[in-house]
Formats: C-alpha cells, sequence, structure tokens
C-alpha cells in the first residue's frame, strides 16, 4: 500500500541545497513520493519543482537547478546582501530580478505555471508583514506566491498579491509542519533547516552572531511545534546539521558539495533505519561531511 505521507519543507536560503541532497536520497531508497507538498521561503522553491514532478528524475532536475549559474546569482546574493552598503534609501538591498529568473526557469522545465497544472498539490506559505499574520496559497498562478515566499525583508521587495503585500514565509512559519496537519495530513516527513552545530570558535563578527540567533529562534520554533503536533500526527523531521556560514558557500561555488554531503547522510540513515525510520515520531539530526 502506498504511503500518505505530506512533505513539509522548511527555509534557509542556500540551506535548501542541503533538502535537494535529502530528498535525492529519499527517491533513490524508494521511499514512496509525498501525496502533497507544503512549502516556506526557499523550501516553497524546492517543493514547486518536486509537486511539478515528485519522482527522481524531478529531483535529479532540481540538482541541475540548483548547480546553475541563475542559481549561483540568487544566493550569493543572500551572502552579499548582509554586507554591501545599506546607504541607498530603499527598504531593501537588492532588487528580486534574480529570483524572477530562478522562478521563471523552474517553471521552464516543468512546464508548470499554475498550482493546478501541478502533480500534486502545493501550498505556499507567505507572510503578511504589515498585518503580522501568514498567508497560504494553493491556487491559481505559481510565480507570485513563490516570489513572495522567498522575498527576505530588508534583502528584496515585497511582492504585492491582490493589494497586499507579502513577504518571506519563513518570518511566520519556517517549517510548517502546523500547516500540513491542519489540512489532514496523519503522516508528515519534514526537512528542517536551521539545526546548526555548535560552534562558538565561528561567531567571530555581527552578521554571525545574527544568523545563529535567527537559526537557534526558528529551530526552537520547530521543536515546539514537534511537541504540540506529534499527538495529532506521525512527524518524521530530518534536520541537515549546516556550519553558520553556509549562506556564503553559494559564493565559492560549494553548493553541489552541500547536496552531496546531504545526501550521503540521508542514504546512510535510511540504510541503518530502513522503513522504521519512519514508524514513530521523531527528530532526526544528519551529520554532515566538513
Amino acid at each position: 500500500m502506498a504511503s500518505r505521507r505530506a512533505w513539509v519543507l522548511g527555509g534557509g536560503g542556500a540551506r535548501g541545497a542541503a533538502e535537494v541532497g535529502i530528498m535525492l536520497a529519499l527517491f533513490e531508497a524508494g521511499v514512496d513520493p509525498p501525496i502533497r507538498l507544503v512549502g516556506s521561503s526557499v523550501g516553497a522553491l524546492n517543493a514547486a519543482a518536486i509537486a511539478g514532478y515528485p519522482t527522481l528524475a524531478g529531483a535529479q532536475m532540481l540538482r541541475r537547478i540548483w548547480l546553475s549559474h541563475l542559481a549561483h546569482n540568487v544566493f550569493r546574493r543572500h551572502a552579499l546582501g548582509m554586507t554591501i552598503s545599506g546607504l541607498r534609501w530603499k527598504p531593501y538591498l537588492v532588487d528580486s530580478d534574480a529570483v524572477v529568473r530562478l522562478i521563471n526557469r523552474v517553471g521552464a522545465l516543468t512546464g508548470v505555471t499554475t498550482f493546478e497544472e501541478l502533480t500534486i498539490p502545493l501550498t505556499v506559505v507567505v507572510t503578511d508583514l504589515g498585518m503580522g499574520r501568514p498567508g497560504l496559497f494553493n491556487s491559481g498562478e505559481l510565480g507570485l506566491p513563490l516570489l513572495a515566499s522567498t522575498a527576505i525583508p530588508g534583502l528584496y521587495p515585497p511582492v504585492t498579491i491582490d493589494g497586499h503585500e507579502y513577504y518571506d514565509g519563513g518570518i511566520v512559519n519556517n517549517t510548517p509542519i502546523s500547516v500540513a496537519v491542519d489540512q489532514g495530513a496523519k503522516d508528515v516527513v519534514a526537512i528542517s533547516l536551521m539545526a546548526t552545530r555548535p560552534d562558538p570558535s565561528r561567531l567571530d563578527s555581527w552578521p554571525d552572531v545574527l544568523a545563529r540567533t535567527v537559526q537557534l529562534t526558528l529551530h526552537q520554533q520547530m521543536l515546539i511545534d514537534f511537541e504540540r503536533l506529534q499527538e495529532r500526527a506521525r512527524l518524521t523531521v530530518l534536520c541537515p546539521l549546516l556550519p553558520v556560514e553556509v549562506d556564503r558557500y553559494a559564493a565559492s561555488g560549494q553548493l553541489g558539495s552541500v547536496i552531496e554531503s546531504a545526501r550521503r547522510s540521508m542514504a546512510d540513515l535510511l540504510a541503518k533505519r530502513g522503513s522504521r525510520l519512519f514508524r514513530h515520531s521523531g527528530v532526526h539530526y544528519l551529520e554532515l561531511a566538513a
């Protein structure tokens, strides 16, 4: 009998490369594809590709997208955006043109431009920063909700949809397990990207301290959600342990190594646990090679 699992893909900028590696390992091991997907921030972009092609071939296509110059330009900006001068009188540092080109590339490869054209249902989480509330998109045009869900405040401009301005979905729900459970999912596999191996020696600049603070906050929120929701659904949460400075890997072309390291770590876990991994709720930390 096929699994009835929903997959939840969390946000984390360049950390989303680890999601690609984990999904490659899941498909390579013959794990049943999801029946639905929920994505926030970069997880929404990854989820859109897999919702279009929920197969190993789809995950391999997503890997090629991440290794392309289009992705390099996007995630390089994530790293550089924190260090460039903010003297321009704008509420954001860079335009979203590079992200638009990346989203359009995903649409061109999948042949999908609306939610209705996806092979399996997808929900994209966004944030209405002005109203202080989350928003969910699961119908109509796909491109604008994806752009909104990846619009990091201060780095990118907001995205206007039906008269409302939206930002990155990770602000309100970075690993949106609760969305999947509220939609009726009883079996959830989530990839949460904010777990970081403790290494105080690396916190030698204010961007590193700020990044670590955000990661701790978002990871603890995921753990709180896990505790309160596991009575309603079986939750398997996969947390790749990534260094604080992983966002800078994009500038030096190292995202391919992040994908491969995550793939190997997930493959090792599946080799040890097999289907037992998904029988009980649990949070599993994946050691990634240096």
